[in-house]
């Protein structure tokens, strides 16, 4: 590993100081080609691979949806109610545009229920 980090250093070294070309091709899991052109003259190499790969063992085996249901326990919600306008009546018959009840909070209470929940689970195989 020590020596390809090396010759891609060296190739590196010689593309910057001179007029160069410098290109790297390959396919994956197969060799990995290395190509400079310095001037006129090229040097070409093939890297064997730079390490092996490891497969691992498919676990066997499948996922599952499950339903479950859970007690949601009950709560306060909180609800604000917007300020209502229209047209007010005095007591002398005239008439003007105002607040007719202003905004507040209504606290209401939930009651808990149950709930369906689904998750996915392992299943594994034999």
């Amino acid at each position: 590993m020590l020596h390809i980090a090396r010759i891609g250093l060296v190739l590196l070294g010689f593309a910057a100081s001179a007029q160069a070309q410098f290109r790297i091709e390959g396919l994956f899991g197969s060799h990995l080609r290395v190509a400079a052109l310095i001037g006129g003259c090229g040097v070409v190499g093939y890297l064997p691979r730079v390490s092996q790969q490891v497969c691992a063992p498919r676990p066997v085996g499948h996922w599952e949806t499950v339903c479950q249901q859970v007690w949601v326990p009950g709560y306060w919600r909180y609800e604000c109610v917007p300020a209502r306008f229209g047209v007010i009546e005095s007591r002398c018959g005239r008439r003007f545009f105002g607040e007719i009840e202003p905004a507040h909070t209504v606290q209401a209470y939930v009651q808990g229920c149950y709930r369906t929940d689904t998750r996915n689970v392992w299943i594994a195989g034999r």
